[in-house]
């Protein structure tokens, strides 16, 4: 199969500046081209990387682009720009994958781009409608699908469920068991937005440390706007909530191999999402269960499909006035536990996450591809 992935304008591929859905689908491009597809991903253009070059079998196209903003109107007004420049210039493919609000729209009128499949990777606006003309949506969770099908019924016959992968030839757990130390680490990765709830596992941690000193958070990704984060005022918002306490601010880590190491080094990993319908498949969690940590979330749906409630991980209610001592509590009763009770539910993480490796999922992806194309 001819496959084209079109990546939209944000974000550099192969990623040097964030996009975690950018950087698994270079990882799904890469298992198809190795599988003997013809693979081509379009991004857009950015300082340092060439107009196009092959790496490890799939061919990049880098045109156009954008950064960013904190203005929703204004990113869509660009989007519209780069979608009526870029969909002149797509490659003639069997599939089209698109993963950008749209292109979807408009790659429909070029006929040589073969079947068009939408990877949804974010909770719908409405806008699905829109995408009369698209053969396949490729969801990642249930609740994105439920939304979907509540907002656009006619879409439901196109849809399948697809997971996010994690690349587990990189995130794995220790191949010794770590030594007991009596500081504990909390890990946070992601975007520091205040969608991602960090003030309030800021709140958390402060209520945990009167009753377990020795533990310390920290909190690793970008605060930028043009990089997903929420600007330089919500970042100095948290490091003034976080001064007396035991909170490290680390830089965003872009190199995988180096942030799987940040995962190991942790004890325990926590994600207190608020984006009650901006979460589809966060990876952030699934890359910390593939690392054998065990994983705090809060209470979305989202975290269903692949977290297990004292099995492979820990909810707490997010909502309402005792979210933050909901979540000390949780971390409490996580660092509390026996380490021979710690280790199987890391164990039992890992377990999970090896379910969704980039070889099966990228199989799951060749066979519905191949099932739209008979």
């Amino acid at each position: 199969m001819k496959i084209a992935i079109a990546t939209g304008p944000w974000f550099p591929v192969p990623t040097l500046q964030g996009g975690a859905h950018h950087r698994l689908w270079q990882g799904l491009a890469e298992e198809f081209a190795a599988a003997g597809h013809k693979v081509t991903i379009l991004c857009r253009s950015y300082p340092g990387q060439p107009d196009t070059e092959i790496i490890n079998g799939v061919e990049y196209i880098r045109r156009g682009g954008f950064s960013q903003s904190p203005n929703i109107w204004f990113d869509l007004l660009k989007d519209l720009t780069y979608a009526l420049l870029t969909f002149p210039t797509l490659p003639q493919a069997d599939i089209l994958v698109i993963n950008d609000f749209w292109l979807p729209v408009f790659a429909p009128l070029r006929s040589q781009v073969g079947k068009i499949v939408v990877s949804v990777g974010r909770f719908p606006k409405g806008q699905y409608p829109l995408y009369s003309r698209v053969d396949l949506f490729t969801v990642l969770s249930q609740a994105i699908w439920d939304g979907i099908a509540q907002q656009y019924p006619n879409a439901i016959p196109r849809m399948r469920l697809i997971p996010n992968p994690v690349d587990t030839r990189v995130f794995y757990p220790p191949t010794q068991p770590k030594p007991e130390r009596s500081e504990k680490v909390i890990l946070y990765v992601g975007r520091i937005h205040p969608e991602k709830g960090i003030h309030l596992l800021i709140d958390a941690f402060a209520l945990l440390s009167q009753q377990i000193p020795q533990t310390k958070l920290r909190i690793l990704g970008p605060t930028r706007g043009n990089q997903g984060g929420g600007g330089e005022g919500y970042f100095n918002q948290l490091k003034l909530q976080a001064e007396g306490l035991k909170v490290e601010f680390l830089e965003p880590i872009f190199d995988t191999n180096k942030l799987a190491e940040i995962y190991r080094d942790a004890d325990l990993f926590c994600y207190p999402s608020l984006a009650e319908k901006g979460e589809a498949f966060p990876i952030a969690p699934l890359e910390a269960m593939a690392s054998g940590l065990i994983t705090i979330v809060s209470d979305l749906s989202c975290f269903k499909d692949y977290i297990e409630h004292q099995n492979t991980g820990y909810f707490f209610d997010h909502r309402g006035s005792n979210a933050a001592q909901n979540l000390a509590d949780t971390l409490r009763m996580a660092i509390l536990n026996p380490r021979e009770d710690v280790l199987q539910m890391g164990i039992k993480a890992s377990q999970k996450a090896s379910e969704l490796s980039y070889e099966r999922i990228a199989n799951l992806y060749i066979s519905n591809f191949q099932d739209l194309l008979k």
